[in-house]
């Protein structure tokens, strides 16, 4: 079984950001938001490396990132005291860089569906955790993996009486996460024919 480890520092992120990247952006290579916002399959791999490792910085600031022992699962929490994305700080580690790196239109697809998600989020106006991502290398995808990596962040959750939330684009996802007693608090189409959930779990 997997040892989960906790990022402490910069100097640490900074020796295992491209492995976590690598491992993330082929875990979310076939994501449908992913799909949406980051259209050529012959370029996603290396824009959702550059992607993941924004994400990783904002994170190591406002957040946790857990890890297993062997690299094969990575997890971002935000919160509990700045669970909400700010924009402009994501901006600043990089994501300007957004539509010259994957294009205009895809950048408006970004914008419109990150709007959707903020707007319901500030809904939940209290202190809390958001999971911001979770992803385990496709070979070993359903091993197990994702529910010990995660319940490092719900017993966090839990021990301090928190809320935990989170978005997520498969039904797959969402029945893993309802295994984990998150419930869905909101559903819409997106795209052409794909769906996000957004998800609540009480503690």
């Amino acid at each position: 079984m997997e040892n989960i480890y906790k990022i402490e520092s910069k100097e640490e992120l900074s020796s295992l950001e491209n492995k976590f990247a690598e491992v993330l952006s082929r875990a979310f290579y076939n994501d449908p938001y992913y799909l949406w916002i980051m259209p050529n399959g012959k370029k996603r791999l290396l824009q959702l490396q550059w992607w993941m490792k924004i994400l990783l910085r904002y994170t190591l600031i406002y957040g946790s990132i857990h890890y297993t022992d062997d690299n094969k699962g990575v997890a971002m929490w935000v919160g509990p005291d700045k669970p909400i994305i700010d924009d402009v700080k994501i901006l600043s580690l990089g994501l300007i860089m957004y539509p010259f790196k994957i294009g205009i239109r895809n950048f408006m697809r970004l914008l419109d569906i990150s709007e959707q998600w903020n707007k319901e989020h500030k809904k939940l106006n209290k202190r809390h955790y958001y999971l911001m991502v979770i992803g385990v290398e496709p070979e070993y995808q359903g091993k197990g993996i994702g529910s010990r990596l995660m319940q490092v962040g719900l017993k966090k959750a839990d021990d301090e009486k928190l809320e935990c939330y989170l978005e997520t684009v498969t039904y797959e996802d969402v029945r893993f996460y309802m295994k984990h007693n998150f419930e869905i608090i909101f559903n819409k189409g997106f795209g052409v024919e794909s769906q996000y959930w957004l998800m609540k779990r009480t503690s």
